[in-house]
Formats: C-alpha cells, sequence, structure tokens
C-alpha cells in the first residue's frame, strides 16, 4: 500500500477512535469502518451529502463489495487515495463529505457508479 493511505487509514483508525468514540476491528480496513460510521443513518440507508450525494443504489453496492469483495475494494480506496491525496478533514461534516466522496470516486473507477 502507498504511504499517503497508509497514512490516512492510521488518521482513520484514530478518529474512530478518539472522535466516534468506536474501537476498530483488526480484521477490518478503518477507512470502511470510518466510511460507513460517517454515512450510515442508522436505519440501514445513508446521510445525504449535497455535496457528494450518494444513491441508495450506490449504497448497496457499496456495502455489497464490503462483504463479498473487500479486497478489491480496499485496493480501490487504495488506488484512489494515492492518485486525488484525499486529506481526512476535521470536523464530522466535512468527514461525511469525504466519505461519500471517496465512496463515489472508488465505485467510479471499479466501472460501478
Amino acid at each position: 500500500m502507498g504511504d499517503f493511505a497508509n497514512t490516512i487509514r492510521r488518521q482513520a483508525a484514530e478518529t474512530m477512535r478518539n472522535v466516534l468514540h468506536r474501537e476498530v476491528s483488526q480484521r477490518t480496513d478503518p477507512l470502511l469502518e470510518l466510511i460507513a460510521a460517517l454515512l450510515e443513518d442508522g436505519a440501514g440507508g445513508i446521510h445525504i451529502t449535497p455535496e457528494a450525494p450518494v444513491t441508495t443504489d450506490q449504497w448497496l453496492t457499496w456495502n455489497r463489495l464490503v462483504t463479498e469483495r473487500e479486497s478489491l475494494l480496499v485496493r480501490s480506496m487504495t488506488r484512489v487515495l494515492e492518485r486525488e491525496r484525499l486529506p481526512l478533514p476535521m470536523g464530522t461534516d466535512a468527514m461525511r463529505t469525504w466519505a461519500a466522496r471517496l465512496l463515489l470516486i472508488t465505485l467510479d473507477c471499479l466501472g460501478l457508479a
């Protein structure tokens, strides 16, 4: 994995612990956990961000990839992070927009957007 992506993963794990007060599973990529924590609305739906709206179909596709093709999804996210250099912002709203953008760009790279 690239250095930039690894830095973002460490920041994601720290954000999960220190900001969202959730422990990160050793078996799951911290980026996947952070994206789910930021975008999941608690009822199986998604928080919509006006700056990067994610449709229900895109959210369902993402979650299917998390469960069925996690390694492909992680590799694709890594490539997106290394290419786009998307820094993890501060503040929940900004992080939510960041998570939605990462999700959308990754799905687009996989031809699934």
